[in-house]
């Protein structure tokens, strides 16, 4: 088959040669800007023509695209034509666009977390995703090219920026069900900081256990908060320690050891109150609500929810107060309190507005679903189950165990 290439100005054949290079399955214009620093408008009209010349196929929503498979290796062969300077240096600018990209944009979704990494130097200014909303809509979109360009980062010795973009990944992704990408990102910053940053380490390796117990590999889950707790009171640090043991806390609930649970995550609140962290203590205060709420202790689940929802909505963090409002939903219903927990769910949704949370609305709607059963709604419970099984079928390796949440309550009807 001949390749429509030699034809194409010399601009559009630096775009097709580029995506050779390019780490991710497939692309949108900003970052092809960024790295051959040209405008959005004329990467984006690149792109077209080289759809139009089969070149690339398009992928929805329509502004995504990936190299044809059968030109792939053409492209790899004109890529390689180009001189090594120029080649790294464009490389460089596609990677740090990622990395820049998703650091801007933890604030806008997390914007009382404690940033632990230093900042690494970029050579392509990031994108202003403007809001939070925006923020999680990109990595949904993007989630599988940054685990590649985490790779890539650390494959060309960036490590500050892989360092910094596996930070970044932990805020962007728990909110999804891309669990196997969040612990992929942990792994990796452990590994590349824990003979050179301990403190970092034990935070990587804290959340690679939670991302673990996600994906349902408990005694994984658990060997790697042992890690992070025990590289924690080495490091001799309150709030290192503190995350630790909230994390830990986490995972043995996970692991269906509230008792245990309980222990770590009353550690933890002590630990946070000695470094005045009001964020890390408000979620110590929700943890501890489950960790009752597990042991069938429903008015103190529900009083230490209620703290930690008074604390989140006080420090205006919208997505947690909603994640708290449905783990007290849960307990009003544990409780036979089924209208009351109607009630903490429709205040959560307000809070989660239109954020493109996906966990956190899969949650939200399981606690609707079980208030509206105990209520003795089943038609609604029906109709809610169903909806959420269909959802999360292909959500993500971390929604296996929602799944069976939603499936088991559809048997029930």
């Amino acid at each position: 088959m001949s390749i429509p290439y030699a034809h194409l100005p010399a601009p559009i054949q630096r775009v097709y040669e580029l995506l050779a290079d390019h780490p991710g399955p497939d692309t949108t214009a900003l970052p092809i800007a960024a790295s051959l620093n040209i405008s959005e408008p004329d990467a984006a009209a690149a792109l077209q023509r080289l759809h139009a010349a089969r070149l690339l196929d398009q992928l929805p929503p329509g502004d995504r695209y990936a190299l044809a498979p059968w030109a792939r290796q053409h492209a790899a062969h004109q890529r390689a034509q180009v001189p090594d300077p120029t080649r790294s240096e464009q490389t460089t600018r596609l990677i740090d666009w990622y990395a820049a990209t998703a650091t801007a944009a933890v604030p806008l979704i997390a914007p009382d977390s404690f940033r632990f990494s230093a900042s690494a130097v970029h050579e392509a200014v990031p994108h202003d995703h403007v809001d939070g909303h925006r923020v999680l809509r990109w990595y949904a979109a993007e989630h599988r090219v940054l685990r590649n360009v985490l790779t890539a980062a650390v494959d060309r010795g960036r490590d500050d920026v892989a360092v910094e973009l596996a930070e970044a990944t932990w805020h962007l992704a728990r909110t999804t069900y891309h669990h196997d990408d969040l612990a992929h990102a942990q792994h990796t910053g452990h590994t590349l900081t824990h003979h050179t940053h301990p403190p970092m380490a034990a935070v990587f390796r804290a959340r690679e256990a939670s991302a673990l117990a996600d994906l349902g590999r408990l005694a994984d889950a658990l060997g790697a908060a042992a890690d992070a707790t025990a590289l924690a009171r080495d490091i001799g640090d309150p709030g290192i320690l503190a995350l630790a043991s909230s994390h830990s806390g986490r995972v043995h609930l996970a692991a269906g050891d509230p008792d245990e649970a309980l222990r770590e995550l009353t550690a933890a609140l002590r630990q946070y109150r000695s470094v005045v962290d009001d964020h890390g203590h408000a979620l110590a205060h929700r943890r501890i609500g489950q960790a009752h709420l597990a042991l069938g202790h429903t008015a103190d689940a529900v009083r230490y929810l209620d703290a930690s929802i008074s604390a989140l909505i006080r420090a205006k963090h919208r997505l947690g107060a909603a994640r708290a409002l449905t783990y007290l939903a849960d307990a009003l219903t544990a409780d036979r309190q089924a209208s009351s927990a109607l009630s903490a769910a429709g205040r959560a949704h307000t809070l989660l507005g239109t954020a493109a949370a996906p966990r956190y609305r899969t949650g939200l709607d399981l606690a609707a679903a079980h208030a509206r059963y105990a209520l003795g709604e089943t038609t609604i419970t029906r109709r809610l189950t169903e909806n959420l099984i269909t959802r999360l079928r292909h959500a993500g390796p971390g929604a296996a165990g929602d799944l069976a949440a939603a499936t088991d309550l559809h048997a029930q009807l």
